[in-house]
């Protein structure tokens, strides 16, 4: 076989099932292989940044390594946003990217993007666990195993493979290892479990917070029992949205960017005593821009794989690193142990009495209100009721983010996705189409903002061309929300470049084959349109008028942005 068909056999050995990209020249090799490949389908993307998106949306769903692949020099420069995005969220994707013949670096070679030209091999090193390039046709199983097991091994995250084509044609030797090349791995530090038990065992009034690496994890089961069996009230910073039920009577909901207030008062309320997180970086949006009263007089129990996110930004009490799912379950284990020895000392908390003070959203009439135009509020209450539980959701970035991490209350872990770590407008749009891949018995529903979506919009023909019921709700408000109404609250700012004219959506959607619907009345999206269109099986745009003028909940957006300011 060549190097590219035994780069392909290592794919299908991971139990690949899509290649994400746009093909070109001198990615041939590679479309090639995948083409007599009778397990890994080609999906031809409008965009290579739709390609990794998709890659990220089915890696995050499924649990396995996302694919994506693109030509060689701008093909792979468009790539870079998306690797970029999957690299802030720890999110194993490989991107393929093709080359010029070797026998023409350094001659002007038409999009050569060697270490003669623009060196992609560089660039992707600074937003990827592993980049190289394929010199060697020889070294071709070596270097991709290396690069998959980088990318599922300890915190995960994106690898890159630069294809020059003529290595790619060349002959090799079938070098499959007999044996998988991953190995499990849970370490974990007995002695910090123990002083972890122990601190939460004499703690009176302890509380936890659930990032996104409760999520990579898939330690949501082990959480939940941990939580139940001492009582612990639980939040989730906005990345970790779905690592808890929210509707649990132990939740807090999201704490951080667009946040719950019941969530922000507990939290920030000084009488805890131990606070426990669990995979969460303390990024600025999962603290409300690092509000040192979080962690203040706190005991802080920190769980996390990589051990340079303690203490980083408060300071830590006990640091547990390792695999969430491994930690967790050994710190039951100690716990059981201690309560049988002593179960005279737990004190269990409820959260009924707090809850009662506070609510957990904010202006929770608006999400009722039958006002016109329709409230945001509205829509968010008006999705849930007409869902499934299982629905999974991927929201983009904007005020659309904004109401949905406030008002769409998720119970089932990984059924809210969102590439928050680097920010990308349009991310939701794609990854929406790879995450239906992965759960294709599942609704997938992409919420957007119009900005949102003129930006990666064209992927709804990816959908429709591969027969992909992703549904899509486009809140169509004429300008970018999120960056207006942060103009309007914020005291620096101009109120400038952040409107345009409103967009028909339908019209949009209907000229890329996909089936639309316009929605202007509170109570129009029902579960019985979601019904009719979840049994349709179309790819589905439901363009809804929204009020312009109803403010998000960025308020700790702002402050954050004026202090940094």
């Amino acid at each position: 076989m060549n190097a590219a068909e035994l780069l392909v056999r290592h794919l299908e050995s991971e139990d690949v099932r899509f290649f994400f990209g746009i093909p070109g020249g001198a990615l041939e090799p590679i479309y090639n292989a995948v083409h007599e490949s009778m397990q890994i389908e080609s999906i031809l993307t409008k965009h290579e940044a739709g390609a990794a998106f998709m890659a990220d949306g089915y890696a995050r769903v499924s649990g396995n390594v996302g694919v994506c692949g693109s030509t060689t020099g701008p093909g792979a420069t468009n790539l870079l946003t998306g690797i970029a995005s999957a690299h802030a969220d720890s999110v194993p994707v490989m991107a393929l990217t093709a080359q010029v013949p070797t026998r023409s670096f350094g001659r002007g070679a038409f999009q050569e993007s060697s270490a003669e030209g623009t060196d992609v091999v560089n660039i992707f090193g600074e937003v990827t666990k592993y980049s190289a390039m394929i010199i060697n046709p020889d070294k071709t199983g070596e270097m991709t195993r290396r690069a998959l097991k980088l990318a599922k091994s300890g915190r995960p995250g994106p690898v890159h493979l630069n294809l020059p084509s003529d290595v790619m044609y060349e002959e090799v030797i079938n070098d499959m290892p007999a044996h998988s090349y991953h190995f499990a791995s849970a370490p974990f530090d007995r002695m910090a479990v123990k002083q972890a038990a122990h601190l939460l065992m004499k703690s009176k009034n302890p509380a936890m917070i659930l990032g996104n690496g409760a999520l990579i994890g898939r330690a949501t089961e082990e959480i939940l029992e941990l939580a139940e069996l001492l009582d612990i009230p639980v939040a989730t910073t906005p990345k970790g949205k779905s690592a808890f039920p929210e509707t649990h009577e132990l939740a807090l909901g999201v704490f951080g960017f667009a946040g719950s207030p019941l969530a922000e008062s507990f939290l920030l309320d000084n009488n805890i005593d131990v606070l426990l997180a669990i995979g969460t970086s303390f990024n600025e949006w999962a603290t409300h821009g690092w509000d040192q009263r979080l962690a203040y007089n706190k005991e802080v129990i920190q769980v996390d794989i990589d051990p340079t996110q303690f203490g980083r930004v408060y300071p830590c009490s006990v640091g547990l690193q390792g695999d969430s799912k491994a930690v967790v379950r050994e710190l039951l284990f100690e716990l059981r142990r201690q309560l049988q020895l002593n179960d005279s000392n737990v004190e269990f908390r409820r959260l009924l009495t707090f809850k009662s003070m506070h609510e957990t959203v904010r202006d929770p009439y608006k999400a009722l209100s039958d006002e016109m135009p329709l409230k945001p509020q509205r829509l968010m209450n008006d999705l849930r009721a007409s869902l499934p539980d299982d629905t999974i959701f991927f929201a983009d970035i904007g005020s659309n983010l904004a109401w949905a991490i406030h008002y769409l209350k998720v119970n089932k872990p990984r059924t809210f996705v969102a590439g928050i770590g680097f920010g990308s407008m349009g991310y939701g749009v794609a990854a929406a189409i790879g995450g239906k891949l992965a759960a294709p018995e599942r609704p997938v529903v992409s919420i957007v903002g119009d900005g949102g979506f003129l930006m990666n919009g064209m992927e709804v023909a990816t959908a429709v061309n591969h027969d992909i019921p992703v549904i899509w709700v486009v809140e169509n408000n004429a300008q970018l929300g999120m960056v207006w109404h942060g103009q309007q609250m914020s005291a620096r700012a101009h109120v400038t470049a952040s409107e345009f004219k409103r967009v028909d959506f339908v019209k949009i959607a209907e000229g890329l084959g996909a089936r639309a619907i316009r929605v202007e009345r509170p109570g129009e999206i029902s579960r019985s349109l979601m019904d009719d269109i979840i049994k349709a099986g179309q790819p589905t745009v439901i363009d809804v008028m929204i009020d312009a003028y109803e403010r998000p909940p960025i308020q700790s957006r702002i402050k954050s942005l004026e202090m940094i300011a």
